[in-house]
């Protein structure tokens, strides 16, 4: 009896820790952004921070689901857009948009 609450235990801890995890792309103005762009990740008081590598790919991971928000915070301004984590990765492929001085931040 002791093992199966254990066990029990352990699986409810399991679950609870399963999070979330997006990755893809990020281009600026139609190029791979460049290496080190720095991307954050936001799930209520759950956060991640990222670096894309040389070809603007990113992978980001955190201990939550739900409604989320990502921002380029390299960027002035910090453009983000909200983004859904779910228990299996999802793909963002990513755009930075610039027109009339601001910068925003899309899914292709």
């Amino acid at each position: 009896m002791k093992t199966a609450v254990i066990v029990v235990g352990v699986l409810i801890a399991a679950s609870a820790a399963r999070g979330g995890e997006i990755y893809g792309t990020l281009s600026d103005q139609g190029k791979p952004a460049g290496a080190g762009t720095a991307l954050r990740l936001t799930c209520g008081d759950a956060a991640a921070e990222a670096k894309t590598d040389a070809y603007g790919s990113y992978s980001l991971k955190v201990n939550a689901t739900g409604k989320c928000a990502l921002a380029v915070s390299s960027v002035p301004g910090s453009p983000s857009m909200p983004v859904t984590l779910y228990e299996k990765s999802a793909r963002y492929d990513l755009a930075l948009e610039r027109s009339g001085g601001k910068v925003t931040l899309t899914r292709k």
